[in-house]
């Protein structure tokens, strides 16, 4: 190539980059942020090396995996690419995961090794998943949404590492690799006789109950109980947190020392930001408690129909950025509980106070994590497309999408919080 080329080379790409800042700047007016509302670059940093990690799964007589009960024997590998330290081949089970997701081509799954291990640099575990976003052409809604937990300190936010995915052999394309959900120190550490709770209208777990009021649909994530009676006393105790939420002199009874609602707007704020309407039917919806503790949202999960998702629009993303989160319309019973909260003065104070930190010190570092990750993951998206022919193939204008997005439900909640 001519030294002239190289030269126009060098100053295309600081061009890229100069706009990928720019395109993250926020502005101060009074004591308020308000994010910008600019044309997004549908354009790849070329200069982030676009590289994943590799894991490799043999399974025993390289039988596939065709249900969610049954484990079978397997080896799993990890080749880090100089991203992640590697992972000589250790002994696992694997099996089949998820509800809507399991009736997909591409298959989730769930792991289970036989000896407690760090994969990438992550808490030792035997649990782990692997999500396979076959809804999810741009690769990027559960790793996004996670980043924004984690700004705001939601506890036990999962860890979403983009991999590749070969299994007896044949690649499989690019999975979330995270941690599964559970009561374990190094996942949800709530301790001895701590509890985590599902709400989700599938209500399909073995223990579960419906709420006296709203009729929630509560089922009992971990641990097992010892006896019925434990049990009975657990649900006891979710039933009268409910129970103070009806009470004539809410929100200035007791309800404050049993909720956490600190968290309860951490929660609101990242499921309002992707609009994930999934949380009202409710769907995926985690509560824990410490014992003596407070019910806290989280840990958050599942995101692969947020950002905007419609199947009424081609099962794309990014529709529907102007619809509010909360509706007063909307009668579905994880909204109806949302509102419920949402009635209490001080949480909209949090709410509002909260909202504005976020915007101010930690928006624009969202925008740039979006740059990153859609840069590193170029490859792989081209490879899962290959294979799965979902989506645009498009990496860079779902990278512009995604951000344009979130600019646009940023100042959604920035009307919605006026109401309050």
């Amino acid at each position: 190539m001519k030294t002239g080329n190289l030269s126009v080379c060098k100053f295309l790409n600081v061009i890229v980059i100069v706009c990928i800042l720019l395109s993250s700047c926020t502005k101060k007016t009074g004591n308020t942020v308000e994010i910008d509302d600019i044309e997004e670059v549908p354009e790849l940093n070329e200069a982030i090396k676009a590289v994943v990690p590799h894991i490799f799964i043999v399974i025993d007589g390289e039988h596939e995996v065709v249900d969610k009960e049954n484990y079978l024997n397997a080896s799993i590998k990890i080749e880090g690419n100089d991203k992640f330290k590697d992972l000589e081949a250790v002994k696992t089970r694997i099996k089949g995961r998820g509800n809507s997701t399991w009736v997909k081509p591409k298959k989730p799954y769930r792991l289970k090794l036989d000896k407690k291990a760090s994969l990438f640099n992550l808490p030792e575990a035997k649990d782990w998943v692997l999500l396979a976003n076959y809804n999810d052409y741009t690769l990027m809604t559960n790793a996004v949404a996670m980043k924004i937990g984690r700004q705001l300190g939601l506890p036990y936010t999962h860890d979403i590492i983009s991999v590749d995915l070969t299994v007896n052999g044949v690649y499989r394309g690019n999975y979330n690799l995270t941690q599964q959900v559970e009561i374990h120190e190094n996942r949800v550490n709530v301790g001895e006789n701590g509890i985590l709770w599902e709400l989700d209208s599938y209500f399909d777990e073995e223990l579960k109950f419906k709420t006296n009021h709203l009729n929630l649909p509560v089922m009992l994530k971990d641990p097992e109980p010892t006896s019925e009676s434990q049990f009975d006393s657990w649900r006891n105790e979710f039933q009268n947190f409910e129970n103070l939420l009806y009470a004539k002199d809410f929100p200035k009874n007791s309800y404050s020392n049993t909720f956490d609602k600190q968290q309860f707007v951490n929660f609101l704020i990242v499921n309002m930001l992707v609009g994930n309407h999934e949380i009202c039917h409710p769907k995926s919806v985690y509560m824990h408690k410490r014992l003596g503790g407070k019910f806290t949202m989280g840990p958050i999960w599942d995101f692969d129909f947020a950002f905007g998702f419609s199947e009424e629009h081609a099962r794309t993303y990014f529709n529907y950025a102007d619809l509010d989160l909360i509706r007063a319309n909307d009668s579905r019973i994880g909204a109806e509980f949302y509102k419920k909260i949402l009635k209490d003065p001080e949480v909209g104070v949090l709410f509002n106070k909260t909202w504005q930190t976020y915007k101010s010190q930690k928006f624009d570092e969202l925008m740039q994590f979006i740059e990153v990750f859609a840069a590193e993951i170029r490859d792989s998206q081209k490879r899962d497309y290959e294979i799965w022919k979902v989506g645009n193939n498009n990496m860079g204008a779902n990278k512009a999408g995604m951000k344009s997005f979130l600019r646009k439900r940023s100042q959604l909640i920035d009307r919605y919080i006026a109401t309050l």
